[in-house]
């Protein structure tokens, strides 16, 4: 195994999914060991991810010292866009550290009015990305070549790419996995953001949102200013109306 199988081995044995799904996603996701979910495939459940950070300790002693060292990090490349991708791309990059392999997160330049981000010039070179897949068939056929297909993994074989048998697409699957060079993380549903004045608000693991309780925390009106010194008092401000749906 050469020092790049070993680095991505002991990479892919430091991440603490099961944190990034229930602290960071606030348990609205589920640690991934498959590039499919397993309400897509129906064989996810027979690939497994392990976190071992002792043991990506030991792989990591065993790689030259300049590697993934403070005058070399690793890059890793924020592709998907928000706050959320940030706070996952801040997790990916402490876990490796703690084995010794230290991961420095680089911004990635985005056009303004685009709606993807773009590489330029200037951005570092990554030697990680991490970005955000979603899936537009129900298909586990068409959804794995998608894959495939966008991230430039490989030719495929006429037989497997026109092939439903879930054995075929399992095994296709498993060899893209075995060479750590894709490292599933998080499957999240779906997921909003809202105001910091929503209160009591969350939506449900599949994407029903239940109202019933949710309120909105309004701003305090100011208190009454005194009588000016001419003698004449000043108007108190009406408090603003609540909004439809508001807590009294």
């Amino acid at each position: 195994m050469s020092s790049e199988e070993k680095l991505r081995e002991a990479v892919s044995l430091s991440l603490d999914r099961q944190t990034m799904a229930n602290v960071l996603l606030q348990k609205q996701a589920e640690p991934a060991a498959a590039l499919l979910p397993k309400w897509l495939s129906g064989y996810a459940f027979l690939f497994t991810m392990e976190t071992n950070l002792e043991h990506a300790k030991e792989i990591r002693a065993t790689l030259p010292a300049s590697v993934a060292t403070i005058t070399g990090p690793l890059r890793l490349r924020v592709d998907a866009l928000g706050d959320l991708a940030k706070l996952l791309g801040e997790r990916v990059a402490v876990n490796p550290r703690q084995a010794a392999i230290l991961v420095q997160v680089v911004n990635r330049a985005v056009s303004r009015g685009a709606s993807d981000a773009t590489t330029t010039s200037s951005d570092p070179a990554a030697g990680l990305h991490l970005f955000a897949w979603h899936y537009s068939s129900l298909s586990p056929r068409v959804a794995l070549e998608s894959f495939v297909s966008a991230l430039n993994l490989g030719d495929s074989s006429g037989a497997v790419a026109t092939s439903t048998d879930p054995e075929q697409l399992y095994a296709r699957e498993r060899k893209l996995l075995e060479e750590r060079r894709l490292l599933p993380l998080v499957a999240l549903p779906e997921y909003v953001g809202h105001g910091q004045n929503v209160r009591d608000w969350m939506p449900a693991r599949w994407g029903e949102w239940h109202l019933a309780d949710v309120w909105l925390d309004l701003p305090e009106s100011s208190p009454a200013k005194p009588a000016n010194s001419n003698g004449t008092e000043t108007p108190l401000t009406q408090p603003p109306a609540a909004p439809p749906g508001a807590k009294p």
